[in-house]
């Protein structure tokens, strides 16, 4: 099994494009210039040791470099797994995290997202053979990580929660459930639970009709409410430094508090428990307890128990691209010259 523990630089590798199509325009103007004043019988008196591919090869190296590090940077993963099917009886654990930019205040240290992250590794350091899948959302939502056994997986997932993942902002709570309910379709979760950590703020309407559904197929939510009560600040950043906090129309700091209320009513009307602000050091501990009730399926699936990196296997090869790019020059060398004389004294 192999994935990336950073796919987002693989995705930043697609920004070579517009810099190789620059220079594939600068090179052909430069050509059709050169053949507009020399021919090529004078071209090598003009412009000594003049190559008409070195300038193409050094470029090609440089992006060859840079895809190479950019396969480093993602650094590749490959799973040391078993070779045996495992079975085993878990329950269908699928969070719900929210990453809106609400979840920086940092009225919780170091703030509301970094608790968030606690609080989810402790639940799944405390999982059996359950299976766990991770939905993130703000004003979007989508899956980041499919029902898996692979509680490694999860973890490193976890690790990696970020405002950045979502581009369009705001927090869409009823989005976010119908999320939940695509992947326990699609994974065929016989007995599930949803794990919603949130402050609960919903900008876009209260999600009875989700509501309803969940209450109807019997899928308890449990809600953990992340925030106190008197609430904090929104910082924002820019470059990795904070540059302010955010503010309204008419310039006033905007001020974030957890919808208790909402997120209590939800976890009630599904049949789940519901943690609130004041009691988030023992959210794991009580998440865990109702994990451990639930009815068990039988998960059958391959077994992972470690990874290994894979970044060495790109990193030598762009090391030595690096140093040949360093002792390639644009223009033809003397031994080219001499040996292409020699052939053609041989040929005579």
């Amino acid at each position: 099994m192999y994935r990336f523990e950073h796919p987002e630089y693989i995705w930043w590798l697609a920004g070579l494009l517009i810099p190789a199509g620059l220079f594939l325009l600068h090179l052909t103007m430069r050509y059709r210039t050169l053949r507009n004043w020399f021919s090529k019988s004078n071209i090598q008196l003009a412009i000594p040791g003049f190559s008409r591919y070195k300038t193409v090869s050094k470029f090609s190296i440089t992006v060859g470099i840079i895809v190479l590090l950019g396969f480093v940077l993602a650094n590749p993963l490959a799973g040391k797994k078993v070779n045996r099917q495992i079975e085993s009886k878990g329950s269908d654990i699928q969070f719900v995290v929210d990453i809106s930019n609400s979840m920086l205040c940092e009225d919780i240290k170091p703030s509301r997202l970094d608790k968030v992250k606690q609080i989810l590794l402790g639940i799944i350091d405390r999982m059996g053979s359950d299976r766990v899948g991770l939905i993130v959302f703000a004003g979007d939502a989508f899956i980041q990580l499919p029902m898996t056994i692979d509680q490694t997986a999860a973890s490193m997932f976890v690790r990696n929660l970020s405002p950045d993942l979502i581009s369009r902002q705001g927090t869409d709570i009823e989005l976010a459930l119908r999320t939940a309910i695509t992947s326990i379709d699609s994974s065929k979760s016989k007995h599930p639970a949803i794990v919603l950590l949130s402050d609960g703020e919903d900008f876009e309407g209260y999600p009875q009709t989700v509501i309803g559904e969940l209450t109807k197929r019997k899928i308890p939510v449990h809600t953990v409410a992340i925030g106190t009560e008197k609430g904090g600040p929104i910082p924002q950043y820019k470059g990795g430094i904070r540059s302010g906090y955010k503010k309204d129309n008419d310039g006033n700091t905007v001020i974030t508090k957890p919808d208790e209320v909402f997120l209590s009513e939800l976890a009630k009307t599904t049949g789940g428990v519901f943690v609130s602000g004041d009691n988030l050091g023992n959210a794991a501990e009580s998440i865990s307890s109702e994990i451990d009730k639930m009815e068990k399926n039988d998960n059958r699936s391959m077994q992972f128990s470690d990874f290994n990196s894979l970044y060495l296997w790109f990193l030598i090869p762009a090391f030595i691209l690096l140093v040949l790019e360093f002792f390639l020059n644009e223009k033809r060398m003397k031994w080219q010259d001499n040996l292409r004389n020699f052939i053609e004294r041989r040929s005579v």
